[in-house]
């Protein structure tokens, strides 16, 4: 049974928004795959060559695999954000916790991206670009449904002709 979409984040009132539950799995299968792929070459190279170094990369590839899903529930966990009158705050990081301003005044541009497991899961990403490209943020695990929304409102608080 899938969870449902979270509401549309449309109380941009300094409300802490999540990022949507299917996250997680965008998330898990991105950090837990070079772990799979571990543990397959681990099987082949038992057989080929013997029990001991394919026993040892299995264990070391199911270990991460099993790291790559718990890091993904974490930082889903950690990830929230929230829109003031005059910046947008992202909060993340599971080792280190991170808190950041986007002043509207500085967006430029703002797009919704959607990479193969995010469109097969009905997610977006808003990455808003600025004046200087370390100061690029991205919000993760939008809903599709409620992406293009929130880019407007985004936009229009930056003041952003929204003229392609």
């Amino acid at each position: 049974m899938t969870e449902p979409p979270p509401p549309a984040p449309s109380s941009l009132d300094g409300t802490v928004h999540e990022v949507d539950p299917r996250m997680r799995t965008v998330w898990a299968i991105g950090y837990a795959l070079p772990g799979l792929t571990l543990a397959l070459a681990g099987v082949v190279v038992g057989v080929v060559q013997g029990p001991a170094w394919g026993g040892a990369l299995a264990v070391l590839g199911v270990a991460w695999l099993v790291a790559g899903i718990l890091w993904a529930v974490a930082s889903w966990r950690r990830w929230h954000f929230r829109a003031w009158p005059d910046a947008l705050e992202l909060q993340h990081g599971v080792l280190t916790h991170r808190t950041s301003l986007v002043p509207y005044a500085r967006i430029q541009q703002i797009d919704v991206q959607r990479g193969p497991l995010e469109r097969m899961l009905g997610l977006s990403s808003l990455v808003l670009r600025t004046a200087a490209a370390t100061t690029d943020a991205t919000v993760p695990g939008v809903a599709a449904e409620h992406a293009e929304q929130l880019r407007l409102e985004l936009c229009r608080r930056a003041g952003i002709d929204d003229v392609v």
